[in-house]
């Protein structure tokens, strides 16, 4: 049953058009390395104001929560959109361009961790995540707290993360995340997208949609906290 539950999340994840306007980019989980240390994720998209595919790469240490060195990448692509083309061909290219630290870190493209937590599109995020593991048996319970200041068209917000840990044999553990003293530009609103545990089940990836705003224009990034499990 949990796993047609999350099929069918996922399912309709990817097939229902955004209820957010502006610019939206798409999600991509680009796996984790063979001891479940590292994870890469990235997304892409089309800039709003040149018309062009864009996509971004980001490689992280997961015991330090912080991205490796040069894990980042960036490019936008000279390359217009013709109508019914979307813009995964910048991925495609970014990570092509990117083999050198994928090997480094021995990122596997099919090991995406296990899905635990997806909020679908349309539907508003809780106050608060409850949810049980029923691979093992544990069950969580996830608060996302930010602060958001806005003025005249610019957004600036901070978030932070408390997750309660509850065990199979009832052991009751509390973990924290995010940052509450960063406040990212730019930045409107933090909605948690989904939950992902490690191949190795020691630490949970929380995939963070950040609700940007700059001059008025609306727009969607992703990041990732990462938290190591008692």
């Amino acid at each position: 049953m949990m796993k047609r539950s999350l099929f069918a999340a996922s399912f309709f994840l990817l097939i229902l058009v955004p209820v957010f306007a502006g610019d939206v980019a798409t999600f991509v989980n680009l796996g984790f390395s063979p001891d479940s240390a590292f994870f890469m994720f990235g997304q892409y998209g089309v800039d709003q104001a040149a018309g062009k595919p864009y996509a971004e790469t980001y490689l992280v240490d997961n015991r330090r929560n912080d991205f490796v060195a040069k894990g980042v990448a960036r490019k936008t692509f000279n390359a217009p959109l013709e109508p019914g083309q979307d813009a995964s061909g910048a991925m495609y290219t970014l990570v092509g361009e990117n083999q050198g630290l994928i090997a480094k870190y021995k990122i596997d493209h099919l090991r995406p961790g296990r899905l635990l937590y997806v909020l679908v599109d349309g539907q508003d995020p809780p106050a608060i995540l409850s949810f049980r593991d029923f691979k093992t048996e544990a069950s969580y319970e996830v608060s996302l707290s930010q602060k958001s200041t806005e003025s005249k068209g610019s957004a600036a917000s901070s978030f932070g993360i408390a997750l309660t840990y509850t065990a199979k044999d009832g052991t009751v553990k509390r973990v924290v995340g995010g940052n509450p003293d960063i406040k990212r530009d730019g930045v409107r609103a933090y909605v948690i997208r989904r939950i992902i545990a490690a191949p190795d089940e020691k630490a949970l990836i929380f995939i963070v949609e950040k609700r940007l705003v700059d001059k008025g224009d609306a727009a969607v990034r992703y990041m990732v906290e990462a938290l190591k499990l008692p």
